[in-house]
C-alpha cells in the first residue's frame, strides 16, 4: 500500500508539472524574455520570485522552464526506449549475424563516456530541443538494448511462441502479438528512468550554455544566476527555485520508476504480510 501511495502521489506531482508546462502562458504573469521590472529586485507582490540582472521576472522564467526541461527528458526517453526496444527485439529474435553485429556495436558504444560525447556533439549540431533529445536518446539507448535483448531471448523460446511458429504465424505477427506485449512493462520502467536521466543531462547542458538558446530551461536559469551575481549576492530567490525544481522533478520521476518496477513486475512483489 505504501508503494502504491508513493506511485499515486508521484504521478499527481508529475501531472501538475505537465499541466504547468502546457498552460505556462496562462500561469506566468510575464513573458520570460520581457523586461518586467528593475534589475535584481527581491520578491514582491508584482514579482513573486523577484527579477534577474536584466529585470526579467524569475517566476515567469521558472514556469516557462518547466516546458523545455520536461520536453528534453520525455522526448529523449521516447527516442531512447523506441530505439532500444526495436533493436533489442530484432537482435534477440533473429539472432545470427544480425545479433552479433548489434551486440558488438553496443559493446563498443558502452565503452564511450556518454555525457562528454554529448557535449561534443551538442557543439557541432544545431542546439534545438529535438536535436539534443535525439542525441541523448541515441547515446542513452545503448544499455536498454541489452536489457530488452535478454528478456526477448527467453521469450523467443517460450512455448506459446514456439506454438505460434508451428501454426505458421509470421515473424512480424509473433513479434507484435506475442513478444512486444510481454516487454512493455520493462520498456515502461526503462522510459521513466531514462526520462529522469535525460532531464538531468538537459539541465547540465543548459547550465554549460550548450542548450537551445531560443528556449528557457532550468539549467540556463541556474547558469545565469551563478554567472551574474545571484550566488555571490546571496539572492536565494534567483538560484534556489530552479535548483529545487530540478531536484523535485528528478525525485518524482525516480519514485515513479521504482514504484512501477515493484507494481508491474510480479517477481518483485512481496507478500502482503511483509509489506
Amino acid at each position: 500500500m505504501a508503494r502504491k501511495g508513493t506511485l499515486i502521489a508521484s504521478l499527481v506531482l508529475l501531472g501538475i508539472c505537465v499541466l504547468v508546462a502546457i498552460s505556462c502562458p496562462l500561469l506566468a504573469p510575464f513573458y520570460p524574455s520581457e523586461l518586467a521590472g528593475r534589475p535584481l529586485e527581491g520578491p514582491c507582490k508584482d514579482h513573486l520570485l523577484g527579477t534577474n540582472d536584466l529585470g526579467q521576472d524569475i517566476f515567469s522564467r521558472l514556469v516557462y522552464g518547466t516546458r523545455a526541461t520536461l520536453a528534453l527528458g520525455l522526448l529523449g526517453a521516447l527516442f531512447s526506449v523506441s530505439l532500444s526496444t526495436a533493436l533489442g527485439m530484432i537482435s534477440a529474435y533473429y539472432g545470427g549475424w544480425l545479433d552479433e553485429m548489434i551486440s558488438r556495436g553496443v559493446d563498443i558504444l558502452m565503452t564511450v563516456p556518454g555525457f562528454p560525447l554529448l557535449l561534443v556533439l551538442a557543439i557541432f549540431f544545431s542546439p534545438s530541443i529535438f536535436v539534443i533529445a535525439g542525441l541523448m536518446g541515441l547515446l542513452g539507448g545503448v544499455q536498454g538494448i541489452r536489457i530488452i535483448r535478454s528478456q526477448v531471448l527467453s521469450l523467443a523460446e517460450a512455448e506459446f511462441v514456439q506454438a505460434a511458429r508451428v501454426l505458421g504465424a509470421s515473424d512480424y505477427y509473433i513479434i507484435i502479438r506475442h513478444i512486444l506485449p510481454n516487454i512493455l512493462t520493462l520498456a515502461t520502467v526503462n522510459f521513466v528512468f531514462a526520462a529522469q536521466r535525460f532531464m538531468l543531462m538537459g539541465v547540465g547542458l543548459g547550465f554549460l550554455g550548450l542548450g537551445d538558446p531560443a528556449v528557457i530551461d532550468w539549467g540556463q536559469m541556474i547558469n545565469r544566476a551563478y554567472s551574474n551575481g545571484g550566488f555571490a549576492l546571496g539572492m536565494w530567490w534567483w538560484l534556489i527555485p530552479p535548483a529545487l525544481a530540478v531536484v523535485l522533478l528528478s525525485m518524482v520521476l525516480a519514485m515513479i520508476g521504482y514504484s512501477l518496477e515493484d507494481e508491474l513486475d510480479p517477481r518483485l512483489k512481496r507478500p502482503e504480510s511483509v509489506r
